[in-house]
């Protein structure tokens, strides 16, 4: 499951622990390892995954971080440079951290991919990267260095390519360097309490999370991505239940591709197979194109069984064949 899409602004918008609610329930962001891979975001831009996990704007169900519950853990711009013009934004994934691409990016990927699925280990982001080189695309081991001076992430990818293949995506050492980028000029900050919701998601801090989320609410703030906010804030509480519900409501004013997967992820911890595969369906009706996604998510295991799963993935594929 994904979460909230990591906010366009350079204020923090990544998950927390990688241990603490794994136990429970992976964050509603983006089920990939738990909850969404695909789906994770951020409030402000308010992307959930298709986050591997949720993210209140437009990722899915997760929340990035690493260590416990309540670890502190470095916190990253929503928005990093890759390449001399390439975007890629971070997304809180459940106990996971997920880079995507970005509208531009050096590797051509459609926009959303995940390209870093990572978590924390300390101030290391330990886990796998996708990349185009001149070899084909490849999946390698990921290692990378939080700066804190600057909060720029450096990882040495050149131990893991095959001699002689090149990457668009990293510098001519082989590294992949992610510096922070500001804000957008003219986008408008979040709203007080949907920021402040979003902060506390990236601190694992459920209960707290939702209660800004329920002022974002009463506030009329932003409906769509307060229930949102609320849904993700369930599921680092453990209770799948009110992430449907929440994530139902937040559909009902601004559907999207990853709230649909994000609410599939849900949908599917709770066993409900036949309504997640709806979800499941929706989302990628409205454009969903991560074959990966599907394959891994452990939020999606219980769904994998089922004869409709191959026709949801033969969809899947469909769609990434027509964006490349």
């Amino acid at each position: 499951m994904q979460g909230f899409p990591a906010s366009d602004r350079s204020a923090p918008t990544i998950r927390t622990a990688r241990r603490g609610v794994k136990g429970t329930w992976p964050l509603v962001f983006r089920c990939a390892a738990g909850i969404g891979r695909a789906a994770r975001a951020s409030i402000s831009g308010i992307q959930i995954r298709p986050v591997p996990r949720l993210l209140l704007a437009t990722t899915l169900c997760a929340v990035l971080g690493a260590g416990s519950a309540s670890a502190a853990v470095p916190l990253l711009a929503s928005r990093a440079r890759w390449g001399p013009k390439g975007v890629l934004t971070w997304q809180a994934v459940n106990d996971h951290v997920l880079g995507r691409a970005g509208e531009s990016n050096p590797c051509g990927f459609e926009t959303g991919r995940a390209v870093v699925d990572a978590a924390w280990e300390g101030d290391v982001l330990a886990g796998r990267l996708t990349l185009c080189t001149s070899c084909g695309e490849r999946t390698v081991p990921y290692l990378g260095v939080h700066v804190s001076a600057n909060g720029t992430v450096v990882a040495d990818v050149s131990p893991s390519l095959v001699p002689g293949c090149e990457s668009p995506g990293l510098d001519r050492r082989g590294r992949l360097i992610l510096e922070p980028l500001a804000e957008p000029a003219g986008r408008p900050p979040l709203p007080h309490h949907l920021e402040a919701g979003e902060k506390l998601l990236q601190l694992r801090r459920g209960k707290a999370a939702q209660a800004e989320f329920q002022k974002a609410l009463a506030a009329k703030e932003d409906p769509g991505k307060a229930w949102l906010g609320i849904g993700l804030s369930a599921v680092l509480l453990g209770d799948a239940e009110a992430a449907v519900a929440a994530y139902q409501k937040a559909r009902s004013f601004a559907p999207s591709v990853l709230l649909s997967y994000n609410l599939a992820c849900a949908q599917a911890r709770l066993g409900r197979v036949d309504e997640a595969l709806a979800s499941l369906g929706d989302s990628i009706e409205r454009g969903f194109a991560a074959s990966d996604d599907l394959l891994r998510d452990p939020d999606l295991a219980p769904l994998r069984g089922d004869p409709r799963f191959s026709s949801l993935l033969a969809r899947t594929k469909n769609n990434e064949e027509r964006r490349r």
